[in-house]
């Protein structure tokens, strides 16, 4: 595959993966719930943080920032191992 390609793809899955966030924060009020705690909880987060020493509050921001980074590529491989595994579906069943 080229690199254009797989750059045209990651740009789709991030424009889908916005709009299966939205329509699951719209849908699932569970979900609404947890968001909404989460954004609560960081405020007293960055509080917590705000009393920690430079050296700790680095550490802590850069362990966030991986476990983010970690997160997202496991999404994001994830739904290209679905698109594949959809292409291959479709060529067993013969339907392209």
């Amino acid at each position: 595959m080229s690199t254009g390609y797989i750059e045209h793809l990651k740009e789709l899955f991030c424009d889908i993966h916005e709009d299966i966030m939205k329509n699951l924060r719209e849908t699932d009020k569970d979900y609404s719930e947890l968001v909404r705690n989460n954004i609560e909880e960081s405020i007293k987060i960055r509080e917590i943080l705000k009393s920690l020493n430079d050296e700790d509050r680095t550490f802590i921001f850069k362990n966030k920032d991986c476990t983010g980074r970690i997160e997202w590529i496991e999404r994001e491989t994830l739904y290209f191992q679905g698109y594949k595994d959809c292409i291959k579906l479709l060529n067993v069943l013969k339907l392209i």
